[in-house]
């Protein structure tokens, strides 16, 4: 067998809970994990990786075409999650990298829950309730006033894999659940059989008294949630948001909830990552950021880190990818 070597890039998790992740690319070759800037230069990114012909990738940082421009071999880029926003695909495809990703159904049900995890924790307000008690201020409870879920009208940007989900989990508390979706790819009969309305935008915007944001980014999508779109929701409506940071404007996010034109935001995916201290959205009670940990379940970082061991055994047998570069350009 040649000799391999396998950079491991921005996944705190990869072969930490699960081991033998990390023990069975051991038996390939080389394995070495690299914490680097998310923001990282392309050329940059490249030394850093030199020697390093096949790579374990987390959502940041960007495989550009800088990158690929300035890359020694690169047999494969496995992306340890779903998506394929940070790489450049064509720019791979041109410098014979393959790319691959984890099945979004690995993680479907692990960010739909934290989805409404978070989103419940911040309308009861169970974190601070929670930290009044840790004061010794059992007596203040009656401050922890928040908003029933029964009943409510329920709204979900983007119904693929993941917001379909949500969907079908807002559904048990009875109310009408809206979906907004270009091309929504939902089975024949999910739209009826869950009671679920497809409506515009605006309509959704206008209606629903909690919104979960659940959009793949991209040009069309980027900020889709700015001051514009504040002004046309119901006064005192919750977001919350588990897919891509930039989905919102953060500086309108925060003035709409200062000025109460917003009830709340969750999100556990900010536009910029990591999430320092001195971010604004931590120093108001009506945010909840959690740092991106909507996968982080036994269950899904069991099958994402296995997705990833077999795109490195296959590559280095030649054997066939599962989701390669080829079938998705």
């Amino acid at each position: 067998m040649a000799k391999y070597r396998i950079a491991v890039v921005n996944s705190s998790s990869f072969g930490q809970v699960f081991k033998e992740h990390w023990q069975a690319l051991e038996k390939i070759g080389e394995v070495k994990r690299f914490m680097l800037p998310t923001d990282i230069d392309g050329k940059s990114l490249a030394e850093k990786l030199q020697g390093f012909n096949v790579v374990v990738a987390s959502v940041t940082p960007n495989f550009n075409q800088e990158f690929f421009d300035n890359k020694d071999e690169l047999l494969l880029i496995s992306r340890h999650g779903i998506g394929y926003n940070n790489v450049d695909l064509a720019a791979a495809k041109a410098h014979g990298t393959k790319v691959t990703i984890v099945s979004p159904l690995v993680e479907r049900n692990a960010v739909a829950e934290n989805a409404l995890a978070n989103l419940m924790a911040l309308v009861r307000q169970a974190v601070p309730a929670g930290d009044a008690i840790k004061a010794d201020h059992y007596e203040d409870r009656a401050r922890f006033m928040g908003n029933q879920f029964s009943g409510k009208t329920f709204g979900v940007i983007g119904a693929g894999n993941i917001g379909s989900r949500v969907a079908e989990l807002f559904g048990i508390f009875g109310g009408p659940v809206l979906i907004n979706d270009p091309d929504p790819k939902a089975p024949e009969g999910w739209l009826e059989n869950n009671n679920v309305q497809r409506v515009s935008l605006d309509e959704l915007l206008e209606r629903a008294d909690y919104i979960s944001l659940n959009a793949s980014l991209n040009d069309d999508d980027y900020h889709l949630i700015d001051a514009a779109a504040l002004k046309k929701v119901k006064k005192g409506v919750y977001f919350v948001n588990h897919a891509r940071g930039a989905l919102i404007d953060e500086n309108a996010m925060l003035a709409a909830v200062e000025a109460g034109q917003v009830g709340g935001y969750a999100a556990d995916t900010m536009e910029v990552e990591p999430v320092r201290a001195d971010h604004p959205f931590l120093k108001n009670e009506h945010f909840l950021i959690t740092p991106h940990t909507s996968a982080y379940t036994y269950e899904c970082l069991h099958g994402m880190g296995e997705k990833c061991v077999s795109d490195v055994q296959n590559i280095v047998n030649e054997r066939p990818l599962v989701r390669e570069l080829t079938a998705k350009l």
